[in-house]
């Protein structure tokens, strides 16, 4: 049972990707998508609880537009102070699920992953408010 749910899981995420590539929801373009989601070969990964995956995605749908203000921010203010910091991860090895937490930190503007530590925490450059 658990197959199917990260089967189709896995479909729906490369079927979201292929529409935010092409930016076209029409019948043909999901139809297209859909095959090509379907054709790509299965990743060999480590197994992950469907749970953790979904809630990741949550957390991105979550994080877009906290992602939209602090585009306008920067915009708008200056962010002169630079700082690193570390950011818990899950700990999972899975491609899936790392991919998902670089997305989450590197989807706002004022942040990037620089690197995964081995305990599965992040390394992130931030931008803040203030002066350098």
């Amino acid at each position: 049972m658990k197959l199917w749910v990260f089967w189709l899981l896995t479909i729906g995420f490369r079927l979201g990707i292929w529409l935010l590539l092409t930016s076209d929801t029409s019948q043909f373009n999901l139809f297209v998508g859909l095959l090509l989601a379907v054709a790509l070969p299965r990743s060999r990964a480590i197994a992950v609880a469907p749970g953790l995956v979904l809630g990741l995605v949550w957390k991105v749908i979550m994080a877009l537009p906290e992602a939209y203000g602090e585009a306008i921010q920067m915009l708008s203010r200056h962010h002169g102070r630079e700082r690193l910091a570390i950011v818990p991860g899950s700990g999972s090895r899975s491609s899936l699920v790392v991919f998902l937490e670089v997305f989450l930190i590197t989807l706002t503007p004022l942040t990037i992953a620089l690197g995964r530590l081995p305990d599965g925490s992040y390394q992130v450059h931030r931008l803040e408010r203030g002066n350098p």
